[in-house]
């Protein structure tokens, strides 16, 4: 999964160059993607309850695995729109199954395994990013890097048939009462304020970062790759290490640190310019845990309806993230990459006030 979303960040500029576009209409086409990833969220967390984890898991497979072998197929900016919105389904479904599912086989140390779960994502994007550079460099198209992840993606779907998880009953009882109540709980939209402004800072490294450094100062792919891979490799770290970092500090207060970490990193590296890419790259380590986080947060918040909690949050929070995807790329077109590239520490400073007050009102630690 992850070697396919960590591309796109590398692909932007040749898509732009292909089809003729800007930065706008490539913010529209990746909000499609996250179009998808509404549909999938808010269907997976219905269908983990009703189906079962492991059913959701194979279906999330799949339709990323169909939508992989487009690729090649594609030949205007509407059939990349289409690509990413079949993918954004499947990834969406699977991932709300990985995340409903982990905190239930880890109780006690929650964040510890979860993080380490999300390590292996953080780990595909610096090992993408250590060799997409190279392939574009010299010549490889991106119909063809896609096309050769399909062989990854048919492998999931074999491994994901043998794969055992155990069947977790949902309690019942009053369980359409809870669920209404939670349209109605304050926590809630709190933590899609949260989980929205974390898939912001998030996307806008990811997206925009390789854009920012090869418009404001002219680095070539393999160049520019490098600090991606420095992002994403100390992101795999903090997904490996942060967890146990966090498990000790208190999941609440450990996620608060990190995301000013991440703020300082970006927000100064900003300022120093073509000299702070570095210092942009170190703050994967920090950005990495957010996520991650917020799911144990959740999981801990709604303990009746995780699943359905996790699917209506991160369905909502997609929803606003939808629109701020669209106003990155239209800023990027405005005020250029560099002043653009702002809205990755606002968003991590916003969302630290955010999780304050969560953690005062559900009394998380």
């Amino acid at each position: 999964m992850a070697l396919f979303e960590s591309s796109r960040g590398n692909f932007i500029p040749f898509f732009i160059d292909e089809f003729n576009t800007n930065n706008t209409t490539i913010s529209f086409i990746l909000s499609l993607n996250t179009v998808g990833c509404v549909i999938g969220s808010f269907a997976g967390g219905h269908l983990c309850e009703k189906l079962g984890h492991k059913f959701v898991f194979i279906s999330g497979s799949i339709i990323s695995t169909a939508a992989i072998f487009m690729a090649p197929f594609i030949s205007n900016i509407y059939l990349l729109g289409i690509f990413y919105f079949i993918f954004g389904i499947g990834r969406s479904s699977l991932s709300v199954s990985v995340d409903s599912i982990v905190p239930v086989l880890s109780i006690g140390f929650e964040v510890i395994l979860m993080n380490i779960t999300h390590f292996m994502y953080g780990l595909g994007s610096f090992a993408g990013q250590s060799i997409y550079g190279k392939l574009l460099f010299n010549g490889i198209s991106w119909r063809s890097i896609y096309l050769y992840l399909g062989i990854f993606f048919i492998a999931s779907i074999i491994f994901t048939l043998f794969m055992k998880i155990p069947n977790i009953k949902v309690v019942q009882e009053h369980q359409d009462i809870q669920r209404k109540d939670l349209y109605k709980n304050p926590i809630v939209f709190l933590f899609v304020v949260a989980v929205t402004l974390q898939l912001m800072t998030e996307v806008v490294v990811n997206t925009w970062f390789i854009n920012y450094i090869r418009s404001s100062y002219n680095f070539n792919p393999a160049d520019a790759a490098v600090y991606a891979s420095i992002f994403f490799l100390l992101f795999a770290t903090g997904r490996l290490a942060g967890g146990f970092i966090v498990n000790k500090l208190g999941d609440a207060k450990g996620l608060k640190i990190f995301l000013l970490s991440a703020a300082s990193c970006i927000f100064f590296g900003l300022l120093l310019k073509k000299a702070g890419l570095f210092l942009i790259s170190i703050s994967g380590f920090f950005v990495s845990i957010g996520f991650p986080t917020l799911m144990v947060l959740i999981n801990k918040s709604f303990k009746q309806n995780s699943s359905f909690a996790i699917g209506l949050i991160t369905t909502m929070g997609n929803v606003f993230f939808v629109l701020l995807l669209n106003l990155s790329g239209f800023l990027n077109d405005i005020i250029g990459t560099y002043l653009a590239f702002f809205m990755a520490p606002a968003a991590l400073i916003c969302n630290f006030m955010v999780i304050t007050i969560i953690s005062k009102k559900a009394n998380l630690s």
